[in-house]
């Protein structure tokens, strides 16, 4: 679910700090459970705060992975065919 569905959200929440980005899934499971919502996604972490120094970033990257400037998915590369 997180690297499939949320990678790059997590992503520009977290601004690509990995304590940032563990307090965000932290807090969002908590809120997850408490809920009964079962499950990570973006309607639930939008209710999740987030620390400031992440909250500053977070638009220029936003901007970056909706124009396709950045990802923070895999490329899958394409297989030669063999002569």
């Amino acid at each position: 679910m997180l690297a499939d569905d949320l990678s790059d959200y997590l992503l520009a929440r977290s601004s690509g700090h990995f304590a940032s980005l563990m307090a965000l899934i932290n807090r969002g499971c908590l809120r997850a459970i408490r809920t009964r919502h079962e499950r990570l996604d973006t309607e639930l972490m939008d209710q999740v705060n987030n620390d400031a120094a992440a909250e500053e970033a977070r638009c220029e990257l936003v901007s970056a992975l909706e124009t396709g400037l950045l990802t923070s998915r895999p490329q899958t590369r394409q297989r030669r065919k063999s002569a």
